[in-house]
């Protein structure tokens, strides 16, 4: 699957006192990962590495660890201060970036050069290498989560900032999304609107799930609905899962829902507003009679997945349908939580999808109700 260009995965962790871990340890955790992943099966150090600092070519990407004794500018997150999201999970987090004292900053870069003005490329007529397709982003956003905990395991974070998708959270946040074997709840940070002017009980909302793009290739919204927010970020997930499996994203003017549950989510792909290139998949809740909402919404074909494979088969067959025939009907797809669970069991970088088998981790759906305060 396309994503839009990607030019590096980071993460940004913060400590309240500097600390450094020795060098040594990621630089053999570091050449461990390149060669699981099929980065390159040997790195080459950069002369900007130190003792404490790590920076490596692999196969024709950078991979950087930078240990710093002084704190990140506060300008850095005030994007991800701003969302009401960000206080759900980290109520605390204005004066953790206020008062953090040091920082360790994880990059994962295509191309050897980093940090080169885009200007620089436009001269000799080239384009900044990127990540351009969902299974190489896959690959560096597993490799920056792995190196992520090895510097948690050994130097405690106040907060951490994932950077793909602006995400600022604790440090058990990530640790319990980073155990679960699926980052899909770290990868898209919901930013949420209302017309209302407030959260509550029976108001509209509304959601755009910053980084989606990087995962499916086009940004996810979804249309203000009266509907609570643990629900439409479960919803989200689980959409943002079922493309990721399918390998592609559901089509134009069709529906989407989960086996065994009542309600629908129209499908609708359009422009992004202000922007040339991006594009985003707009959902709108179109039936969902436990809040209220009554559409008159049916299938017109159910399908039973038994594996993977039958949800990427299937995936392949409408596509061919699509095109011999001119006139389609929207259809909504049931999926089987078990498909989705069996999915976010995979390593990312295993990028084993078409492997089928059982379900026995945490569901997918639960762990969003787990890491979202009640009280909110």
């Amino acid at each position: 699957m396309q994503i839009p260009a990607l030019p590096c995965v980071e993460s940004a962790i913060l400590h309240e006192q500097f600390e450094p871990i020795d060098g040594s340890l990621i630089f053999e955790t570091i050449k461990k990962l390149a060669a699981e992943l099929k980065f390159a099966p040997e790195v080459q150090l950069m002369p900007t590495s130190t003792q404490k600092d790590i920076h490596v070519h692999a196969g024709g990407h950078r991979i950087l660890v930078s240990q710093n004794d002084v704190p990140l500018e506060a300008d850095g997150f005030q994007s991800a201060l701003s969302t009401p999201y960000t206080k759900i999970v980290l109520p605390e987090a204005q004066d953790i970036v206020q008062r953090h004292k040091a920082n360790t900053f994880v990059t994962i870069g295509k191309g050897v050069l980093g940090g080169v003005p885009d200007e620089y490329f436009e001269k000799l007529g080239m384009q900044p290498e990127a990540f351009t397709t969902q299974d190489e982003a896959q690959r560096a956003i597993e490799f920056c989560n792995q190196l992520t905990r090895l510097i948690i395991q050994h130097h405690t974070a106040s907060a951490i900032h994932w950077c793909l998708s602006d995400n600022l959270v604790p440090q058990s946040f990530f640790e319990a999304v980073s155990s679960s074997g699926d980052l899909t709840l770290l990868n898209i940070r919901p930013f949420l609107t209302s017309s209302a002017g407030q959260m509550g009980d029976g108001l509209p909302l509304g959601m755009m799930a910053t980084g989606s793009q990087w995962l499916i290739g086009k940004m996810v919204e979804v249309e203000e609905a009266p509907v609570p927010f643990p629900w439409m970020l479960e919803m989200v997930l689980g959409f943002i899962k079922v493309c990721q499996v399918r390998g592609s994203i559901i089509p134009d003017n069709e529906s989407f829902s989960v086996e065994g549950e009542d309600w629908t989510v129209g499908v609708y792909h359009e422009r992004l507003e202000g922007h040339d290139t991006l594009e985003k998949v707009r959902l709108v809740v179109v039936n969902a009679p436990k809040f209220g909402i009554h559409g008159n919404v049916g299938a017109n074909r159910t399908i039973n997945y038994d594996s993977v494979e039958d949800l990427r088969r299937h995936a392949e067959d409408e596509q061919r349908e699509l095109i011999a025939s001119e006139a389609k009907r929207p259809a909504q797809k049931g999926y089987k939580i078990s498909d989705l669970r069996e999915f976010a069991k995979r390593s990312a970088a295993d990028n084993a999808a078409s492997q089928a088998g059982k379900a026995n981790s945490k569901g997918l759906f639960a762990r969003a109700k787990g890491l979202i305060r009640k009280d909110h």
